[in-house]
């Protein structure tokens, strides 16, 4: 399936600027990435939880960062303004979520030091998580061996199909 020109375009923003792809960060041993669902979407779960866990009010999210990347010349606030824009304009079942999946696999390599995570149900091969975020901090050297062997626990019971399971890492 060809991706939509609003998607190309997006996407060769992203490819064409470097420098907004370096910005595409949190701060070492900030990283927060998430997936799936437990009592809510995880997503709120961790906004909640930010409200009154100390330990994941520093933690830092891709919609968290994209928030503070401008993109001045766009007509966009922010990154996170842009790539909300975009799915309004593309449906996303065709190819809307290619472009959290690309920005995603930034942030993941990205990321340095400690990085923690909340997985909930619902998640399988082809979702962001372990399609994309999963594959590429196994393979980034900046993050920390213990992050790797929590995520390695992961990646064996999603290849032994067996991801039914919802499982969190808060590094400390």
């Amino acid at each position: 399936m060809a991706l939509q020109e609003a998607t190309k375009t997006f996407m060769r923003y992203l490819h064409d600027n470097p420098a907004i792809r370096a910005r595409i960060r949190a701060h070492p041993d900030k990283t927060l990435l998430y997936a799936g669902s437990f009592f809510m979407p995880i997503w709120k779960e961790i906004a909640l939880a930010k409200l009154s866990q100390p330990q994941l009010a520093d933690k830092q999210t891709l919609p968290d960062i994209l928030m503070t990347v401008s993109t001045p010349g766009t007509g966009y606030a922010n990154l996170l303004a842009r790539v909300q824009d975009l799915e309004r304009q593309v449906p996303w079942q065709s190819d809307g979520f290619i472009a959290w999946r690309a920005l995603s696999g930034i942030f993941a390599a990205n990321a340095i030091g400690k990085v923690s995570f909340q997985i909930g149900s619902g998640i399988t091969r082809d979702k962001v998580f372990a399609a994309t975020e999963l594959a590429v901090l196994m393979r980034n050297p900046k993050v920390d061996a213990l992050t790797k062997d929590v995520l390695a626990y992961y990646q064996r019971c999603i290849q032994g199909k067996n991801a039914a399971l919802n499982f969190g890492y808060i590094a400390g």
